[in-house]
């Protein structure tokens, strides 16, 4: 295999080590000193009409452990405050403290605000006192996204990261979809000019672009923001260049296309490096606490026990539980608190199901024969709206059309059906849908770029124009990518070269996953080793966000391969899956064996 596990802890220590974001060592600098403010609200008493969030709390523990278990910040360097500790005053005089009385010339600042926001003379972030001043001036107690940026001006350092996981721009409802919009209604203020156009210091994340939403949701078994819980999951795994890429893609996968996050400033590449999918934070006698923050999503969601973690000593935890974010494990000895752990073998249900929310906007009628005909299928599970995460929603479309949306609300291409139809024949009508989605949820539990021992990179160009670039391996990836999933004319060509540096020859298997969840699987290849090979593709004509899927293998793929996308999928995870011990409504998936890579990109 391409890493040992000695490889894997000298490649942890080359992460640490390696350059991060701007002009110099960032994060992982050794020398200089790193302090980070991190700001949670969730409750606002001078908003009355203001719903609670649920996940501003989450943020910061999560932002935390990334940076004090992952990047190497002391605990006493990091400032949290949260709810009631978070006033305007409180923040400002923790500014003043915390950072500006200590930071020095190339030290790291990384400040974090997870929170309501609104747009007022200027976008603007809300403390935990904000309120309207009564008299029709607008928010009193606000934060201008200007007046925060000066403040980190003044600072001595320009190594400085900014995180808001806020919104400016209400849509006109606290939900959208299955999700929670973090942004009030704008008011009108007078009082104030808007700052003048100036970049901020280093390097700033905003979970929304100007028109798109800041959305938190639940996940699985917790709340968060899905900025925060993109970005720290991508930084908990691989490193790799560009990073908006991956966060935005991870949040079209999970939202749609209502939230577009940006990230303003002059990035450099990332090393790559095996992620980790998080460190231990206990050990007792009865077992092993792992903070799961590395995995992604719909992996975290379906992780079963007796899935195996590592440490990069090579010490073995079973996985006996799962609660949120935190997994619970055997003790085999031998384990400290703040070893990094990664995956050696998923356990995953082999009756997965489609969870669909009912639309809010569906009448009593229509949610009882919406349940009873969703209910006759084995392979979904029906939800509230806002229960837990979901996969899709059933609502309306027009006032007589039903059609299935992405839990951000986006209308899912093709689904919509002919006027008065009743939601009963709707269903009938989608199960084919509903199929492919769940086709789609098995293939994304094949996602092993930050766990496969594989070393191999794969880049994706157009003519001369190299798109995307995924690597296991322990060397910076291209540089002078864009920041955004690239959008590409309808059925233009592509190239995926592969290169791996295995001693025995891989098998590829490259799948299209259209925006209207068609799965194309393409030929599979013979990788030999040392030698790249190029696939030539064409991108689909279906617009919208396509995925190209490619999973590497060291042994072949049976031929023929179903048609359909749900035997398809079932059918590559029984070739993953290893035959041992592992209960029969399992898949038991060895990572050390294969990759899966995903690339995502735009049909425009």
């Amino acid at each position: 295999m391409g890493y040992t596990r000695r490889a894997w802890l000298q490649t942890m220590l080359l992460t640490l080590g390696g350059a991060f974001w701007g002009t110099g060592r960032v994060l992982a600098a050794p020398t200089a000193r790193k302090l980070a403010l991190l700001i949670g609200i969730n409750h606002y008493p001078r908003l009355t009409k203001t719903p609670a969030l649920a996940g501003c709390g989450t943020d910061v523990w999560l932002q935390r452990e990334l940076l004090c278990g992952r990047f190497g910040f002391a605990p006493t360097d990091v400032l949290t405050l949260t709810d009631a500790q978070a006033s305007r005053s409180q923040i400002r005089q923790a500014f003043q403290e915390h950072l500006a009385q200590q930071a020095r010339a190339g030290d790291v600042v990384v400040v974090h605000f997870s929170g309501y926001g609104t747009r007022s003379a200027q976008p603007m972030l809300l403390p935990s006192d904000a309120g309207f001043d009564g008299m029709g001036n607008g928010i009193e107690n606000g934060i201008g996204e200007g007046e925060l940026l000066d403040w980190l001006r003044q600072l001595p350092t320009e190594q400085v990261i900014t995180v808001l996981d806020t919104g400016y721009d209400y849509p006109g409802s606290f939900a959208c979809g299955n999700m929670r919009v973090r942004a009030c209604p704008s008011v009108q203020e007078g009082l104030s000019t808007p700052p003048p156009n100036s970049r901020p210091p280093g390097v700033l994340f905003r979970a929304a672009r100007p028109g798109s939403i800041a959305t938190e949701a639940l996940w699985a078994g917790f709340s968060a923001g899905t900025l925060t819980y993109a970005l720290t999951q991508t930084l908990w795994g691989t490193t790799p260049a560009p990073i908006l890429v991956e966060v935005a893609a991870q949040i079209a996968q999970t939202v749609g296309s209502q939230q577009a996050p940006e990230m303003v400033g002059a990035p450099r590449g990332l090393p790559v490096a095996v992620g980790a999918a998080g460190r231990v934070v206990q050990v007792n006698a009865d077992g092993v606490e792992c903070v799961l923050a590395g995995l992604a999503p719909w992996i975290l969601a379906a992780l079963a026990p007796e899935s195996q973690l590592e440490t990069p000593q090579g010490v073995r935890l079973v996985l006996r539980s799962r609660n949120g974010l935190i997994g619970k494990t055997t003790n085999p000895g031998s384990v400290q608190v703040g070893d990094w752990v990664r995956e050696r073998v998923r356990v995953v249900p082999s009756n997965v199901s489609v969870t669909i929310a009912l639309a809010a906007d569906l009448e009593r009628i229509e949610r009882v024969d919406a349940t009873s005909a969703l209910g006759s299928l084995s392979y979904v599970n029906t939800v509230k709206v806002g229960e837990q995460r979901v996969d899709c929603l059933l609502g309306r479309v027009t006032p007589t059309t039903y059609g299935l949306f992405s839990p951000g609300h986006d209308l899912l291409l093709g689904t919509e059906g002919e006027a008065d139809e009743t939601v009963k024949a709707a269903i009938k009508r989608l199960i084919p849908r509903l199929q492919n989605l769940l086709a789609v949820k098995l293939l994304q539990l094949t996602d092993n770029l930050a766990a496969t021992p594989l070393n191999l990179t794969v880049r994706l160009a157009q003519a001369d124009r190299l798109l995307l670039t995924q690597t296991t391996a322990p060397t910076a990836t291209a540089t002078g990518l864009s920041q955004d999933i690239p959008t590409l004319a309808a059925a233009s060509p592509l190239t995926c070269q592969v290169s791996h540096r295995e001693a025995q020859p891989l098998f590829a298997l490259p799948l299209t996953i259209q925006a209207n969840q068609e799965i194309t699987p393409h030929p599979p290849q013979v990788l030999p080793p040392q030698t790249p090979v190029t696939l030539t593709l064409t991108a689909p004509a279906t617009p919208g966000l396509t995925e190209l899927r490619l999973l590497l293998g060291t042994s072949a793929w049976a031929t023929p391969l179903p048609p359909e996308p749900l035997p398809l999928a079932q059918a590559i995870l029984a070739h993953l899956h290893q035959l041992t011990s592992a209960p029969k409504d399992t898949y038991e998936l060895h990572l050390d064996t294969w990759a899966g890579l995903s690339l995502m990109y735009r049909v425009g």
